[in-house]
């Protein structure tokens, strides 16, 4: 039988390999001029979702108040449209959906589009463009049903649906007699919460979700969720 010899060069070539890794690591700052990874002990922190004013003062600061911050400002236009007492939104132990502009008056080709408000709830023969041109009472029933009893966010919801009652009056609205709104969070690394999702929705056949874009915003009322999509109760 034949000896099997390593070829020379195979072991030469380890030799140098081991003799680099042993000098290059304990030479690094003198041959490179680096410092060696020190120890740090790294303080983690979360963002504290409290913005120590009501619901109503968080409106006004980002409706009005400020030249440059003015997201709910067609919001606030539709609450005054309606007249619905703002101190509804001062009340405490309460759950608010405040909608950002974009969920309310969204334009792509000169027209609104299908998932804002002015261009989900269309008028025939007329291109919505401003809350008065709907009856007082839709829009009041529709912001009613933006505001629910109790506190439900992050802390309360889970990947299964929780209902909430809302302000808006029974059997307004013949496809949600009971005036109810679900909430959840998805089970996924974004924890988005999500409205009005279940089976028996058009949304959830469609895959067409109305995501919160901005979550668990804690006032002294209570927890404020922004959407930025039009928000709707649809079943089959």
């Amino acid at each position: 039988m034949k000896n099997i010899h390593q070829p020379r060069f195979s072991v030469f070539f380890t030799l140098f390999l081991s003799v680099f890794i042993l000098i290059a690591g304990t030479s690094c700052k003198k041959m490179l001029g680096l410092k060696l990874q020190q120890s740090v002990d790294h303080v983690t922190s979360t963002l504290d979702p409290r913005i120590n004013k009501t619901a109503l003062e968080y409106l006004q600061d980002r409706s009005y108040k400020s030249s440059s911050d003015t997201i709910f400002n067609l919001m606030y236009q539709g609450l005054r449209y309606a007249g619905i007492d703002s101190m509804e939104y001062a009340k405490t132990n309460r759950t608010f959906i405040f909608l950002h502009n974009d969920a309310i008056r969204r334009i792509s080709a000169g027209k609104p589009t299908t998932d804002c408000f002015f261009g989900r709830y269309t008028i025939p023969g007329k291109t919505v463009t401003k809350w008065s041109d709907y009856p007082v009472s839709f829009v009041k029933n529709y912001f009613l049903y933006l505001i629910s009893d109790g506190q439900y966010t992050f802390e309360t919801l889970t990947p299964d649906n929780k209902e909430m009652q809302t302000l808006m009056p029974k059997n307004v609205d013949p496809l949600n007699p009971d005036g109810s709104m679900v909430l959840r969070v998805v089970n996924d690394r974004d924890s988005k919460i999500r409205v009005n999702d279940f089976p028996e929705t058009i949304s959830y056949t469609t895959q067409r979700f109305t995501l919160i874009r901005t979550g668990g915003i804690i006032s002294n009322s209570g927890p404020i969720h922004v959407a930025d999509r039009v928000i709707e109760y649809r079943v089959k």
